[in-house]
């Protein structure tokens, strides 16, 4: 007699427990939405639609505005003051040019030195220079302004340098800070007629 068979039951092994931590991943809040209906409304009233980005956008605004003002202030003040200097410049250039030829056909020398700080003057006004501080000299020829002085001649072929030394205001800067320090030289090689007579 064959003896009954038994189901072979399958074995199932044990479940392992997990050593590692679980880890948690950290959710970002997320913004309150408004409805449709709340953004119809909005449209309605003439606003815009609350999406969040009001705040931020206003923001930006005013960090733009801030930067252009931070960057063009100084901008505006340099190029100003370049143009002055160069007004000054051109100034000072064409004083002692204009008083060389009005000195060469002058008929008497003191004549000649008068006429010579009038024009000087009128070429500063042009460029809106102050003529407070103008300095008219003249020195040997090549020499620098800051030479002795020499005594001008309308002699035939005597050459001597005429300067014109003027003060450069700068805009915003108040005299009384600069004094008489910040200066700008215009020269002019004057060579009389070889054929002029005259003392």
């Amino acid at each position: 007699m064959t003896p009954p068979v038994r189901p072979a039951h399958p074995r199932t092994a044990p479940a392992r427990r997990s050593t590692s931590p679980s880890l948690t991943v950290p959710t970002r809040p997320t913004r309150p939405t408004r409805s449709a209906a709340d953004n119809r409304r909005a449209a309605d009233d003439g606003r815009a639609p609350d999406d969040g980005r009001a705040a931020d956008d206003g923001r930006a605004l005013l960090e733009v505005i801030f930067l252009a003002v931070l960057i063009l202030i100084p901008t505006v003040y340099i190029l100003a003051a370049v143009m002055r200097i160069q007004a000054a410049t051109f100034a000072v250039t064409q004083a002692a040019r204009d008083a060389g030829r009005v000195m060469d056909s002058a008929p008497t020398l003191s004549q000649a030195i008068t006429r010579a700080h009038q024009i000087a003057q009128i070429a500063l006004t042009d460029q809106h220079v102050p003529t407070d501080g103008l300095d008219l000299r003249f020195v040997p020829a090549g020499a620098d302004c800051t030479a002795n002085q020499i005594t001008p001649s309308l002699r035939g072929g005597d050459v001597y340098d005429i300067c014109v030394i003027a003060i450069v205001t700068l805009p915003g800067v108040p005299t009384v800070m600069t004094g008489s320090n910040n200066t700008i030289t215009g020269i002019f090689t004057m060579h009389v007629g070889d054929f002029r007579e005259g003392p």
